[in-house]
């Protein structure tokens, strides 16, 4: 059975083998829309935006989900050595996002660089500032809604699978789920991935960019230098045990080159895999020890 909803500026589609009543349907939504209204950047009294007016020193506390979730991101935060950042905020809107999506012109400015320690300390559920930088939860947020809502679903079903905007969480006891993986610019299959526990996760620098005069800029920063990441790379999918992991890795290969993603990338995330769309066309796959030209 499968059903849609909108959330997160995206089309979120569950599936599961059996017929879903409407009651664990609603209950579904009702969670969506908690993460729509409270997730959200764009709005100025989720408790995202309410955080991010938080001076030095003052402590808010937020719902359990929201606090996991930051404190999560925040361990990647430092666990990457920022090339991963949640903290991005004022980062994203100098370079022209400071809208949802659809738009294809912008205005950018300069940002000063993004915070180097994490501007929050998280405690239980209670969120303290302690220096500067703003949230802006992007990718990780969507894995992360979507990971929660399949932990409940499994409870149930013993197979299932949610998918929202090319993040895609399956879990299956018998039959494998097929995943297909399209070129960004053509939308043609280009390979299938057959998983029955895990996730996977695809970003590209086409569908979030924009133009800023003549220039296109794309919503992939690097965490480092808060500028849009300059890379060989077009599209990034990921293949990971968890939803937020394969996310993280995404934003990481763009800003790697290949010896890096050995060295750090797969050091951090050794369980996961990498399909990449060079901006020459060319597919490589690469995993811990291992990279190569991807044939099909």
């Amino acid at each position: 059975m499968e059903r849609q909803l909108y959330a997160m500026h995206n089309q979120v589609r569950v599936v599961t083998d059996q017929p879903m009543d409407d009651a664990e349907w609603k209950e579904l939504v009702r969670f969506f829309n908690y993460v729509d209204r409270q997730w959200s950047r764009f709005d100025e009294q989720s408790e995202v935006s309410r955080l991010n007016r938080l001076q030095i020193g003052e402590t808010r506390s937020v719902s359990l989900p929201l606090a996991r979730l930051l404190a999560r991101a925040t361990r990647y935060f430092e666990q990457t050595e920022r090339y991963f950042s949640p903290f991005l905020l004022a980062q994203q809107q100098a370079n022209g996002y400071r809208q949802s999506f659809p738009f294809t012109q912008a205005v950018a400015y300069e940002e000063a660089a993004p915070p180097e320690i994490a501007p929050f300390i998280i405690e239980g559920c209670d969120v303290t500032r302690v220096g500067g930088g703003f949230i802006d939860l992007g990718g990780i947020g969507k894995g992360a809604a979507a990971m929660l809502a399949a932990q409940q679903l499994r409870k149930t079903w013993d197979r299932g699978l949610i998918e929202a905007g090319g993040d895609v969480i399956v879990w299956s006891t018998g039959k494998p789920w097929n995943i297909t993986i399209t070129h960004p610019e053509t939308e043609q299959r280009v390979a299938d991935i057959q998983l029955r526990q895990g996730a996977v996760a695809t970003s590209n620098r086409i569908y979030r960019s924009w133009k800023v005069g003549e220039r296109t800029n794309h919503h992939l920063l690097d965490g480092r230098t808060g500028r849009p990441a300059t890379s060989s790379l077009l599209q990034v999918t990921a293949s990971a045990p968890q939803l937020y992991e394969a996310e993280v890795m995404t934003k990481l290969a763009f800003q790697m080159t290949e010896a890096e993603r050995q060295d750090k990338l797969f050091r951090w995330f050794p369980k996961g895999q990498l399909l990449l769309l060079t901006t020459t066309g060319e597919w490589r796959s690469e995993r811990k020890g291992e990279s190569g030209i991807w044939t099909g």
